[in-house]
């Protein structure tokens, strides 16, 4: 049994490290002047929307895991509108209103993408809390601020980290 807790402790222990190197592959990442931020970069004329809009109700933006990760969650109303922020070919992007900092969702290998998305094996459900996790190296972002979440053409402005 101590085997057991030892070997369990072990594997969280790996866990948070692959998580905080995620992090930190995707701070590098976004402060490289190449093609991620290019291609995370909004277009201009995407008019500023609402949650709703999406077909989901945004249940909270929180800081997590002790600061270093912004836990985005939210329940789908309309499966239709909500394909934007579930499909996997599409990478939604965190900016800091006040700074122009941006998050994005860091890819652990051997846990994936930190954030679920629909399939055909797993489609969509309604009022279903979705979530995305985005990194927040150097703990950037603080409570309190505003962000804006871009998801492919869309925007929405306005967001309070709690």
């Amino acid at each position: 049994m101590v085997d057991f807790v030892r070997s369990l402790s072990l594997r969280r222990a790996w866990l948070a490290a692959a998580v905080l190197l995620a992090a930190q592959a995707a701070a590098v990442r976004a402060a490289e002047p190449g093609a991620a931020a290019v291609a995370a970069t909004p277009a201009a004329s995407s008019p500023a929307q609402r949650m709703e809009d999406f077909g989901v109700e945004l249940v909270g933006v929180r800081l997590s895991g002790a600061d270093f990760l912004i836990d985005v969650r939210y329940r789908v109303k309309d499966i239709g509108k909500a394909q934007a922020l579930l499909e996997r070919k599409i990478h939604p992007v965190l900016v800091n209103e006040a700074t122009g900092d941006r998050f994005y969702i860091p890819q652990v290998p051997k846990v994936g993408t930190l954030r679920q998305s629909a399939t055909s094996k797993q489609p969509a459900q309604l009022d279903k809390v979705y979530f995305m996790l985005f990194a927040n190296p150097d703990r950037k972002l603080r409570a309190g601020e505003k962000v804006t979440l871009h998801a492919g053409e869309s925007t929405v402005r306005g967001l309070l980290v709690q």
